[in-house]
C-alpha cells in the first residue's frame, strides 16, 4: 500500500505511515457491510445502528427512504418546514393593592428591586436571562420570572412576597419619554420591577428612580417588546425572496460569487440566515434581517463572533424571537470546521462507493468528526468519525441529512449541511 502523504510504501496492516506517521485511511475507511436499521414507530422515528456486514450484504448500500425525522432532548424536532414552540405561562398579571399606602409600596418595590438583582447576578452566567415580551425570562426553563423564584433567595421575608409583583426587562430609554417616570436615557437592558397601583403601575430599578406609568402606556411599551411575529418557515431556494435576500447578502458583504445556505427561516418580522461563501466552507456567517414597510433591512450581521449571541441580539432587539436562530452556537462550534476532505473521497473511490463519474465534489464542509459532501452526480453523504472509522450515510436530501446527523449526535453540527 501506498501512503497518499508522503507517497512512500507501507505494509498492507499497518495503521499509520512508519515514515510520516499519518493514518492509513484505506485500512480504517470502511463502507461496504455498514448496516443501519430506521424504525418508526408511533410516529416517532427511532434509528438504530448495525454493525459492519450485520444486516445487509457486503455489497448493499444502505439509503434511508423515510424523511421521518428524530426527537432531540428537547422535544424538537430534527428538521420541519415550520418551527413550533413549547407552551409557555402567561405573563404575570398586576394586582391593585387595597391596604398598602403609596409609602408602602415604593419601599417593597426598592427592596425587591435588590433582591431580582442580586438573584440576577447570581445566576446570569448559568441561566441565561433574556427580555421576552417585555418581562425578564429563563430562556433554559422557559419560564418568566416571578416573586415566587425569589422566595427563600437572600432570606426574603414574607411581607415582599406581594402578590402581582412583576419583573419587566426593559430599556429606561423606552420608559423615558411617559411625563410621571423619572429614568435615564440608556439602551441596555435593565430589570424593573413593578406593582399595579390605583395610578397604574409602580415601577423601579437599580439605578433608576421610576416612577408611575399608566396601564395603557405600559402596554404600548410591551407590544414594542413582543416576540410574537407570526409562525416561524423556512424560505425555500425557489422563492422571490430568497433572490432577494441572497442580493442582499452579496452587497453587505462585496461577494458576488455566491453564498451556501447553511440555514434560512423567517417569521414576519425577521429573517435568521447562516451562509458561506461559494468555496469558502470554513468562512460561515449570521446574519439578521428585519422586514419594515414592506422593505428589508440587514439588522446585524457576523453575530457569529458575539461572545455570547443570544444576550447580544436580545439587547439589540428585545423583539426578535430567539426560537428563530439555530440551536447551536456557531462560534464556539465553528472552531472545529475543517476543509480537507480528500482522504475520504479517495477511500470512497477505492471502496467503489463513488465512482469517477460521480466527480467532483460540489460541496464539502464538516469537522474533524463530521462530514457532509454534494457530488456532480447528485450523490450526497453525512458521515461520522467512529473509533478512526469513517461510517458515510447515503442522504437524499436537507432534511434526511439533518435527521441523520441528530442519530449520531446529541449535538451534531447541523450548520455543515447546506440548505440550497
Amino acid at each position: 500500500m501506498i501512503c497518499k502523504k508522503c507517497k512512500m510504501p507501507t505494509a498492507e496492516h499497518v495503521k499509520s505511515c512508519e515514515i510520516c506517521g499519518k493514518t492509513i485511511q484505506g485500512n480504517s475507511f470502511k463502507w461496504k457491510g455498514l448496516a443501519v436499521m430506521l424504525c418508526v414507530i408511533a410516529g416517532i422515528s427511532i434509528f438504530v445502528l448495525g454493525g459492519y456486514g450485520e444486516a445487509l450484504p457486503q455489497d448493499e448500500l444502505f439509503v434511508y427512504s423515510d424523511p421521518s425525522a428524530p426527537i432531540n432532548d428537547l422535544g424538537d424536532v430534527a428538521y420541519r418546514d415550520v418551527i413550533h414552540t413549547a407552551p409557555l405561562l402567561p405573563p404575570p398579571e398586576g394586582t391593585a393593592p387595597t391596604d398598602s399606602t403609596s409609602l408602602d409600596v415604593w419601599r417593597v418595590l426598592d427592596e425587591i428591586s435588590g433582591f431580582v438583582n442580586e438573584y440576577y447576578d447570581r445566576f446570569s452566567d448559568s441561566v441565561l436571562f433574556l427580555s421576552k415580551n417585555g418581562y425578564l425570562f429563563d430562556f433554559p426553563a422557559w419560564n418568566y420570572i416571578f416573586i415566587d423564584d425569589l422566595a427563600g433567595f437572600s432570606h426574603i421575608g414574607e411581607e415582599y412576597l406581594v402578590d402581582g409583583i412583576m419583573f419587566f426587562y426593559m430599556r429606561p430609554s423606552d420608559l423615558a419619554r411617559f411625563r410621571n417616570v423619572n429614568v435615564s436615557e440608556r439602551d441596555s437592558l435593565v430589570i424593573f420591577t413593578g406593582l399595579e397601583v390605583r395610578e397604574g403601575f409602580a415601577i423601579t430599578a437599580r439605578g433608576e428612580q421610576g416612577g408611575t406609568v399608566s396601564r395603557e402606556d405600559l402596554q404600548s411599551i410591551l407590544r414594542d417588546y413582543s416576540w410574537d411575529h407570526g409562525e416561524i418557515r423556512k424560505v425555500y431556494t425557489h422563492s422571490s425572496e430568497f433572490e432577494t435576500v441572497i442580493s442582499m447578502l452579496a452587497g453587505h458583504t462585496n461577494n458576488y460569487s455566491g453564498f451556501d445556505i447553511r440555514y434560512m427561516y423567517r417569521d414576519d418580522r425577521f429573517i435568521c440566515i447562516v451562509a458561506s461563501p461559494v468555496d469558502e466552507p470554513l468562512n460561515i456567517n449570521m446574519f439578521i434581517l428585519e422586514y419594515l414597510e414592506g422593505a428589508i433591512f440587514m439588522r446585524l450581521s457576523h453575530l457569529e463572533t458575539f461572545n455570547d449571541h443570544r444576550r447580544a441580539l436580545n439587547n439589540a432587539l428585545p423583539n426578535f424571537n430567539q426560537n428563530l436562530l439555530p440551536t447551536y452556537d456557531l462560534r464556539q462550534e465553528s472552531r472545529f470546521l475543517v476543509d480537507d476532505f480528500d482522504d475520504i473521497i479517495y477511500d470512497m473511490l477505492d471502496a467503489e462507493i463513488l465512482t469517477e463519474a460521480d466527480l467532483p465534489v460540489t460541496f464539502a464542509s464538516g469537522t474533524a468528526e463530521f462530514v457532509y459532501l454534494e457530488f456532480a452526480s447528485g450523490m450526497r453523504f453525512v458521515g461520522a468519525l467512529e473509533s478512526d472509522v469513517w461510517q458515510m450515510y447515503s442522504v437524499d436530501n436537507y432534511a434526511m441529512a439533518r435527521a441523520v446527523l441528530y442519530t449520531l449526535s446529541r449535538r451534531p453540527p447541523l450548520f455543515i449541511v447546506r440548505q440550497s
